[in-house]
């Protein structure tokens, strides 16, 4: 996990409310393309307890990642994980934080401690609370080849981006057996585009391998380039 950069800013407000209320919620959650234009915000929010003189909060960021082990676990990052303390006598005690730099494909969310402390600085009540969760997708495109026809004069690829975003200009490489044809070079397909290409060259054998590989030249970052090569026998 890269490390999280955070930026906090701090809020007191004086107005009525309920006694030893608190919680936290999930502000602003902002996916991007980019690991450094993603973000999440979480505010904290507490009132006095009867007797208590000063209150304090906790943030602990967690963190769920795809295809990691299940659950949540706790993201080490400059600024969490310390006793933020208000001061004395405030009616509302609010705090927000901002976390940036996310993995994606992940979800994220806060776990916010609570604490009332004494004018003698005792510990008077706590409290727990977490957060709805910030999910982040992978936005990168994700660029397939889907099938292969041999065809009059030679070959039909259907290319597909299943990402959510464009891919940039790529290639695309072709081989009939031990022959390798000219690759092909595309300008980028649009998220959720799909293209056919043809390829021209000799006829293939029956049971002859064709083999179609789409970004040959791994020019774009993808979510996953498992499907970058199909293969098909030729149908003769």
């Amino acid at each position: 996990m890269r490390r999280a950069l955070l930026i906090a800013t701090l809020s007191l407000l004086a107005f009525p409310a309920a006694a030893n209320a608190a919680s936290v919620k999930l502000v602003e959650c902002v996916p991007a393309l980019e690991p450094g234009e993603r973000s999440a915000t979480f505010e904290a929010r507490m009132h006095p307890a009867r007797g208590s003189e000063r209150m304090q909060v906790r943030f602990t960021l967690q963190e769920r990642r795809q295809g990691a082990l299940p659950g949540w676990r706790r993201v080490a990052a400059s600024g969490l994980d310390e006793w933020l303390t208000s001061y004395p006598d405030v009616r509302r005690f609010s705090y927000s934080k901002t976390v940036r730099n996310l993995s994606a494909p992940a979800s994220y969310r806060m776990v916010v401690r609570f604490r009332w402390l004494g004018d003698d600085g005792e510990l008077l009540r706590r409290k727990r609370a977490r957060s709805r969760s910030c999910r982040q997708p992978d936005l990168r495109p994700d660029l397939v080849a889907t099938d292969i026809a041999a065809v009059d004069g030679g070959y039909e690829v259907a290319l597909r981006n299943r990402g959510r975003t464009a891919a940039g200009p790529f290639a695309v490489a072709f081989a009939v057996g031990d022959l390798v044809l000219e690759p092909l070079a595309l300008e980028g397909l649009a998220a959720g585009e799909r293209r056919v290409v043809s390829f021209s060259g000799p006829p293939c054998r029956p049971g002859e391998q064709l083999t179609a590989t789409v970004d040959a030249g791994a020019a774009v970052d993808e979510r996953d380039e498992d499907g970058n090569v199909a293969v098909a026998p030729c149908s003769g």
